[in-house]
């Protein structure tokens, strides 16, 4: 689990905070630090899919403390940033940047997380595993296929069949409630790839 780290707390203060950042205020240093990192060349922010995992991972779990949740915004806003992360000198600046809400050591240890994630420890990496398989099983995913068929050399027909034949192993650690979503996404987007294969073959023409 990555360390956590003491911050004051004002009651005056607190209480016009959301019960989120009362438990994590500096959330936002982190957030203005990191965003930026998700433009594309183009322009292009991936700063969406942050955005995904976590509403996904905060519904599946609720920091009980400023460690957990600390844990948890790191594990998240760093989450597209595993490579950027471990390059020369830039965790060095992370750390210098952000030097009172996490220390380098910290960033280290989340760096080499990042890299070889293996089987979740905590309830927070449970929450962000299982946060990007519910967000990979849906439509957004299948569309996402689409839209890359063209240049992979992949027939709309292919995908949609692929889709249908495709069979998930979920891992014994995802927890119940994250199951049951990616089962309802699953089968939601496999009946839209049912209408669209009828529509190809016009066997909806009755």
């Amino acid at each position: 689990m990555i360390g956590c780290i003491a911050l004051p707390e004002n009651p005056g203060t607190m209480s016009r905070m959301s019960e989120e950042q009362a438990i994590h205020p500096e959330r936002a240093l982190l957030i203005a630090w990191v965003k930026p990192l998700y433009l594309d060349l183009d322009g292009v922010s991936r700063f969406d899919e942050v955005e995904r995992l976590s509403t996904i991972a905060r519904r599946l779990h609720r920091p009980a403390s400023t460690g957990e949740a600390l844990e948890l915004d790191l594990l998240l806003l760093f989450s597209g940033l595993a490579s950027w992360l471990s390059r020369v000198g830039n965790l060095s600046r992370t750390a210098l940047a952000l030097r009172g809400v996490v220390s380098e050591d910290d960033l280290r240890r989340l760096a080499a997380r990042l890299k070889d994630p293996g089987e979740p420890a905590t309830a927070a990496e449970r929450a962000v595993a299982a946060a990007r398989l519910v967000d990979r099983s849906g439509l957004r995913a299948l569309l996402e296929r689409l839209s890359r068929a063209r240049r992979e050399g992949s027939s709309l027909r292919e995908i949609l069949e692929d889709t249908l034949a495709m069979t998930e192993e979920l891992p014994a650690w995802l927890p119940d409630q994250a199951a049951a979503w990616v089962a309802s996404r699953q089968e939601r987007t496999k009946s839209v790839c049912r209408a669209l294969l009828d529509e190809l073959e016009h066997s909806d023409l009755r």
